[in-house]
């Protein structure tokens, strides 16, 4: 066997092994919905208290007032959210308003 086609063989086998070692990878669909409720709480100057992935539930406050965004996946596949807040002082009453542009925002909307 001349050189050349040993070294042809041991590419199409090097190649062959690499490939076989490839994975797809799957995107998570909750990721960048995750992020930007994570980057939104602290965005409106909400400390972040909790990011539950089990419950998909993140929770931020200040003083008395609680802004909570719930990410999680619905039955048609699609992620769905929802945003929260709890101000019972109403010492910030459009706190479920700019948590919604601030998460919009970070999702490019």
């Amino acid at each position: 066997m001349s050189l050349a086609r040993y070294f042809a063989r041991f590419f199409f086998f090097t190649l062959t092994l690499g490939l076989a070692g490839c994975a797809t990878y799957e995107p998570d669909p909750l990721a960048a919905s995750w992020q930007a409720a994570t980057g939104a709480i602290t965005d409106v100057g909400l400390t972040l208290v909790t990011a539950d992935h089990a419950t998909g539930t993140i929770r931020g406050t200040k003083g008395k007032t609680e802004g909570i965004i719930a990410v999680r996946m619905r039955g048609d596949g699609r992620v769905g959210v929802e945003i929260t807040s709890r101000d019972p002082d109403r010492v910030d009453p459009a706190l479920t308003e700019r948590l919604t542009q601030a998460y919009n925002r970070r999702m490019g909307r």
